[in-house]
Formats: C-alpha cells, structure tokens, sequence
C-alpha cells in the first residue's frame, strides 16, 4: 500500500485543485490525462465542505479519483492511497 499526505492551507489552495495537482504530480502525468474531477465529485461542494470555517469538529471526505482512494480533511490534510499493484494467476 503506497499512501502520501500533503498538508495544505486552505486559505490558499482550494481542496479541489489540490487533489488533481498532487495526483498529477505523484504520478508524473498532465491534469488533462485524467478525467475531471467533477465526474467523480462536485468539486465546488467538495471545496464548501472542507473550506467552512464554522464549525466544531473535523470533516474528512473519501472518494475514488484516477485510481487513487483520496481524503481530504478539513484540517488541511490530503491523503492519497496509490493502486495497489495486482499480481496475475
């Protein structure tokens, strides 16, 4: 299992650009590679949902992106689960 973290301020990257940079970056490939990331979720509720600042406890949001399981939290924390490679029989 290959997982990454980033951390990340919110204030200056909305969540929703920073799972399809940080994808892009660790997997070497062009944003344009993957399909959009609204086919998989809203990234403007994504970006509310993550980005309030008034509430009282944490929220955490876990989805399939381009292959990878990502979560991203609201304490600015990205959480990136790369696929697993699979052994043939």
């Amino acid at each position: 299992m290959n997982v990454t973290r980033k951390q990340f301020d919110w204030s200056e990257t909305r969540p929703s650009a920073a799972v399809t940079e940080y994808i892009s970056a660790m997997t070497g490939r062009e944003q344009t590679d993957f399909a959009p990331l609204y086919e998989t979720v809203d990234p403007e509720a994504l970006d509310s949902l993550i980005d309030s600042s008034d509430r009282s406890s944490p929220v955490s949001i876990s989805f399939e992106y381009a292959g990878h399981s990502v979560t991203v939290r609201s304490d600015g924390e990205l959480v990136v689960e790369a696929p697993s490679a699979k052994i043939g029989r």
